[in-house]
């Protein structure tokens, strides 16, 4: 029971440190911590976010592994509106070209999440 709260804490902490090395546009910070970047001129700056779920680890090969979390979060626009989008990032552990250790996660991709179907019309 105690743990359950713990649940996502460190991919919580890797996603924020991502989004506000982003926001900043701080490419040495994300160096560390991911391959992408969610650029602020045309994605836009997302300063908090829900973490929806965390996949189980996936592992691709000896010493490597994958997880996707979801999250949901406002996105200030460029031209300065807020819409609330829902995102899929993938974690990667163990990349073979990254200066880090092989134990470290690094954010190696963000997307949109599939909208969900529209309920039909009554």
């Amino acid at each position: 029971m105690i743990f359950a709260g713990c649940s996502g804490a460190a991919e919580r902490t890797l996603i924020a440190q991502f989004f506000a090395a982003s926001r900043l546009r701080d490419l040495t910070a994300l160096q560390s911590l991911a391959t992408v970047v969610f650029e602020p001129a045309t994605d836009g700056i997302v300063n908090t976010f829900d973490l929806l779920s965390v996949s189980p680890l996936q592992t691709t090969s000896v010493g490597s592994g994958l997880k996707r979390a979801m999250i949901a979060a406002p996105v200030r626009l460029p031209d300065g509106h807020i819409v609330r989008k829902t995102f899929v990032v993938t974690m990667t552990r163990g990349l073979p070209e990254s200066v880090q250790r092989w134990d470290n996660w690094m954010i190696t991709a963000i997307d949109a999440a599939p909208a969900s179907p529209s309920p039909p019309p009554s």
